[in-house]
């Protein structure tokens, strides 16, 4: 079997709520994503979606994907896609980091992977071990009446695991998580999520002005040296995400004693391949994970959800829904919803099939 062509398509994904905002002034409403199709000698396809959460979250943006897909597609064609890990050294070769872009392809031969063996993907990365998995919902930033709105609304769809975007001032946010705690019920968890907004001293005074509610809190600095610092010092479990790109970062943070938890996205990892080995790392370290990815449809929630249903249930926080996010839907067959968690079919691969309807064409390699 080998890659006989490679299509790039793009599409925007509307977010279904008022703004999707977080710390730093930073909000969207509209997300590009970008959907690659691998074709095989055999005629069988596989299917990868990334899709940044904007140009100013994470080290990609959705504009520079098909510049870098330009490098990387010559690289890996001709290539037997279910050698992954080679191909991932044919990728590196072509192209220095970039992790994101190589995800798409990445995702695509682990779809086709487990076409050509028959088998859903969440067999091939170790077997299904959470069928069902528990989701968080997001709490974009807004003004707390908004806030308490959608906290109730997701509690009435039977979420039970709360992620509650901060990055107000300070003291603001202390007051909001004041008011928003009255409504917290004892089997919720909750994740205070800064976004690297705060400096060390904002975040320590966060935590002791709060220190008797029960929450994590998620990247309260930009540096890892500074959630290290504040790790140290607060009693609230620290969960990491935008500090971690790699997997040096990952054994850093483990030596340091740096966090109880981690936000795992796959993209941000370069795809499966490579956050597959960061889930078992965590696993065997004790490290409960969150895997999810920055934003996308039903082909990246796909993805990572076949990661997460394969994950030990003591290792798996949570993950999320974020085909949901969206007012449209890019593919058909996504993980299924329902009372707050997420279950897969046992379809081969991903089990998902894009709507070239709603997909633009940008290139074809061949």
């Amino acid at each position: 079997m080998r890659i006989a062509s490679i299509a790039a398509y793009t599409a925007d994904l509307k977010y279904t709520g008022k703004a999707y905002a977080f710390a730093g002034g930073r909000s969207h409403q509209v997300f590009t994503s970008t959907v690659v199709v691998l074709t095989t000698d055999t005629g069988l396809e596989g299917y990868g979606e990334v899709c940044p959460c904007g140009p100013n979250y994470m080290p990609a943006f959705a504009e520079g994907i098909p510049a870098c897909l330009d490098l990387l597609a010559p690289a890996v064609m001709g290539a037997d896609p279910r050698e992954i890990s080679s191909l991932h050294e044919r990728m590196n070769q072509a192209l220095t980091g970039q992790a994101v872009a190589k995800a798409a392809i990445d995702i695509a031969c682990w779809d086709l992977l487990g076409k050509a063996a028959g088998l859903p993907v969440y067999t091939l990365l170790g077997g299904l071990q959470t069928p069902s998995m528990p989701l968080h919902r997001i709490v974009p930033l807004a003004d707390p009446a908004e806030m308490q709105a959608s906290l109730r609304q997701y509690r009435e769809e039977g979420f039970r695991h709360i992620q509650i975007k901060l990055g107000h001032d300070v003291e603001e946010d202390i007051e909001l998580v004041r008011i928003l705690s009255k409504l917290k019920q004892p089997d919720e968890l909750w994740i205070g999520d800064i976004n690297a907004a705060w400096r060390r001293d904002q975040a320590l005074r966060f935590s002791r002005a709060v220190e008797d509610i029960d929450l994590y809190l998620e990247q309260p600095c930009r540096q890892y040296e500074e959630c290290l610092s504040v790790r140290r010092r607060v009693r609230h479990p620290v969960k990491l995400d935008e500090s971690l790109n790699s997997l040096g970062d990952l054994q850093r943070a483990l030596r340091d004693d740096a966090m109880d938890a981690i936000a795992l996205k796959v993209s941000k990892f370069g795809g499966l391949t490579p956050s597959r080995i960061i889930r078992d790392v965590c696993v065997d370290s004790g490290i409960s994970m969150t895997i999810e990815d920055a934003w996308g449809s039903g082909i990246a929630t796909a993805a990572y959800a076949h990661l997460a249903a394969s994950t030990p249930t003591r290792a798996l926080l949570n993950t999320t829904d974020l085909h949901n996010y969206n007012t449209t839907q890019l593919a058909s067959g996504a993980p299924e919803v329902s009372g707050g968690r997420m279950t897969l079919s046992d379809r081969p691969g991903l089990g998902v099939v894009p709507d070239f309807k709603m997909l633009t064409l940008h290139d074809v390699y061949e």
